[in-house]
């Protein structure tokens, strides 16, 4: 082993010096990624690094992994383990290059402690140089922690208020939903040959969506489904807005004594108009049934077109207009039809015929129309519309949009 004079830990020994510790190392090599030692492994021998170079590493393999330092010729390693009685490894080692280690015994280790103060004075001030830099990156890492910790306080302070501020919303909206709901009616017109049926099934906790029977006179009814554009809450207070409307016009003298479904959506369109945010509208089909004869006076504001289905088919409601609140002094045209017994009356919002299929095509208008064909007699003719829309018939399909269900149906007149 000429080369130990190369090796700063024995810079300064003289030849038989050299000669008498040549005699105490022995040559060991290593393969690039083998494990010299694991952390806890008692230690063996006293090593030095001849060529190579060696990563020290902590808790090896596990989240707390961390490189201590890497070591190249010349280090030296296992000396402070050494010192201590137990004699176990503080860390791991693992063989960055191939790697060569002149190894020495524990019990030449300490004879050699003994006899070379210069020898017993490098370990030691190697060992503390060592020391000290364990020492700061073990300071550094209680910092970065304490960063952690902070950071980790911070933003659980910041969730906190979060779910905070989340829960006061939910319970402002669910208030909403409730004072929504109480809008809607809670109990139906009772009229001898007619019955009312509806379903109102918001896509979120709150709804664009509303309908309305309004007793106009004691033989009047009027009947209103609509949908303000958007979702959630904006939707919600144009729906609210929008129905409070037509209840005042419609319960005013005006309205009790006049039978013009046309004029009164016109009236509304002016008053919101002005006041509508941008953007925003309001889709209504508004019609007047007369209990006794069966006619239906009705007007659109752009609203889909309610199917009238009888023993021979069924067609629509077929009239236009712009939504409400888009344009100032629109004009609404008024049509009649008249129901017989037996004649039913489909209104919808388009959140039924716009539910997707799992493969992305829409429920549409001729499903809804087929299935209306088809059930026109069935008294509960909405909950079969919806099992097909849930999925109980077979289809799996996703609400995307706020859907509701206005059946009115005919099965006597006064004025046969």
């Amino acid at each position: 082993m000429n080369n130990i004079h190369q090796i700063p830990l024995f810079a300064n020994f003289s030849d038989l010096e050299i000669a008498q510790i040549s005699e105490m190392l022995t040559a060991r090599e290593y393969e690039v990624g083998n494990v010299l030692f694991l952390e806890g492994d008692p230690v063996s021998n006293f090593s030095i690094i001849a060529e190579g170079w060696i990563e020290i590493i902590q808790a090896l393999g596990t989240e707390e992994e961390r490189l201590l330092a890497v070591l190249g010729p010349g280090d030296f390693l296992g000396e402070i383990s050494l010192l201590y009685q137990h004699r176990n490894r503080s860390a791991s080692a693992l063989a960055k290059t191939p790697v060569k280690l002149l190894e020495m015994s524990p019990l030449d280790f300490e004879t050699l402690l003994r006899q070379q103060p210069l020898f017993a004075f490098r370990i030691l001030e190697e060992t503390s140089r060592r020391l000290r830099r364990t020492e700061e990156a073990t300071i550094r890492d209680l910092q970065d922690k304490n960063r952690q910790l902070n950071q980790a306080y911070q933003d659980l302070k910041a969730a906190q208020q979060y779910l905070i501020q989340k829960e006061k919303l939910e319970h402002e909206i669910n208030i909403a939903r409730r004072i929504q709901e109480q809008l809607l009616p809670q109990q139906f017109p009772s009229y001898k040959g007619w019955d009312l049926s509806a379903s109102w099934q918001p896509a979120r906790t709150v709804s664009g969506d509303f309908y309305d029977f309004i007793t106009v006179s004691e033989d009047k009814l009027a009947v209103i489904i609509g949908d303000a554009s958007g979702k959630g809450m904006p939707a919600s207070l144009v729906m609210a807005t929008t129905r409070s409307m037509i209840r005042a016009l419609l319960n005013s003298e005006q309205g009790k004594n006049h039978y013009f479904p046309g004029i009164l959506l016109k009236q509304v369109n002016d008053l919101l108009v002005s006041d509508m945010p941008a953007a925003t509208f309001i889709t209504c089909f508004l019609a007047l049934i007369d209990i006794n004869t069966g006619i239906v006076r009705f007007a659109n504001a752009g609203q889909s077109l309610p199917i009238l289905s009888s023993k021979n088919g069924i067609s629509e409601l077929r009239a236009t207009g712009m939504p409400l609140g888009l344009m100032e002094s629109m004009e609404y045209e008024e049509y009649e039809t008249r129901l017989i017994p037996g004649d039913s009356l489909l209104f919808y919002s388009d959140g039924l015929i716009e539910a997707h299929f799992p493969d992305g095509s829409m429920f549409g208008r001729e499903l809804v129309h087929k299935i209306v064909e088809d059930n026109y007699s069935d008294p509960d003719l909405i909950s079969v519309l919806l099992s097909h829309l849930s999925g109980t018939a077979g289809y799996g399909i996703e609400q995307e949009d706020d859907i509701t269900l206005v059946l009115v149906r005919c099965s006597s007149l006064m004025e046969a």
